[in-house]
């Protein structure tokens, strides 16, 4: 790891104030083949002549042109990536693919914490984060997450590059750290405070479980719990990370391996058996999940 430590910040940025710092940091080749690695962080206090053009010359630098998140401390940011625009609140967190064009400005005094990073499979984790939050870029920061203390050990950590200090992170530690933050994102965690019988989601679950055989689908699950097909649809996705039907599908799908290996029955019987009214399509659906057929699946040890 490498630091530039107190001399971290760039005069050459109009409105960050002199107690902002930046650290850098140069990742192993292990890491880059492997892991999730920071490249640059900061942690910036803003006036709001701040506005940070992709046309700067800190924007042409390689440990700026890959993905950040920007985390709101204080004051208000407006951001523009790809075209889109959004506000970010205090508590917010913006992720900005930095390989696209992209600005950011302090509408008022402000305080943030920048995270740029990369790794296998960052494009894709971006992706799917935004499509979770249907469209939304800049996230407000769930309850129970502890997004902002990781980005701080991150921060700290770069501030003391390998060392004897209790702050420095091993490159497997840094990789754990963005991984559980983007993980935190994704799906949020769940809010212990609620019971089964107030969590609608746990509830339609119990329902798909207790009639995973019969004719079921996304409008008789979300009646279930009173809800309208559209939200539920929305709101079981963001908790669990499947839709619903394809979350009935999986369940069926287990139930029928399970069938497989500890049954004679046919695969026509299994089909049946597992709620499917077409053993093409059991067929066609198992395959598509597993990678292999049932029959192939049959013969495979236990």
């Amino acid at each position: 790891m490498n630091s530039i430590g107190q001399a971290g910040i760039n005069i050459n940025e109009i409105g960050v104030l002199p107690e902002s710092r930046r650290y850098y940091n140069t990742p192993s080749a292990i890491a880059r083949q492997l892991f999730f690695y920071p490249t640059e962080m900061g942690r910036y206090t803003l006036s709001d002549r701040y506005d940070f053009l992709d046309t700067s010359p800190v924007a042409k630098r390689d440990s700026h042109r890959n993905f950040m998140l920007l985390y709101v401390d204080a004051g208000a940011m407006e951001i523009f990536n790809d075209g889109r625009r959004a506000l970010a609140a205090p508590g917010q967190v913006a992720l900005i693919d930095c390989r696209k064009p992209h600005r950011y400005k302090a509408l008022r005094d402000a305080r943030m914490l920048f995270l740029h990073f990369d790794g296998a499979g960052t494009a894709a984790f971006f992706d799917q984060i935004i499509a979770a939050h249907s469209g939304k870029w800049v996230l407000s920061v769930p309850a129970g997450c502890h997004i902002r203390s990781d980005l701080l050990r991150i921060y700290d950590a770069l501030a003391h590059p390998v060392t004897l200090h209790p702050a420095s992170m091993s490159e497997a530690d840094l990789s754990q750290t963005i991984y559980r933050i983007l993980c935190e994102l994704l799906y949020p965690p769940r809010d212990q405070s609620l019971s089964p019988e107030r969590d609608v989601v746990a509830q339609a679950v119990i329902f798909i479980l207790d009639h995973l055989f019969e004719p079921l689908s996304v409008e008789t699950v979300a009646a279930s719990v009173s809800l309208s097909p559209s939200h539920f649809s929305r709101l079981f996705k963001a908790r669990t990370g499947y839709s619903p039907h394809e979350y009935i599908v999986l369940r069926r799908i287990d139930e029928a391996k399970s069938l497989l290996h500890t049954t004679s029955l046919s695969v026509k019987q299994i089909a049946f058996r597992v709620g499917y009214h077409s053993e093409v399509n059991f067929i066609s659906s198992f395959t598509a999940k597993t990678g292999m057929s049932p029959a192939a699946f049959r013969r495979m040890p236990l």
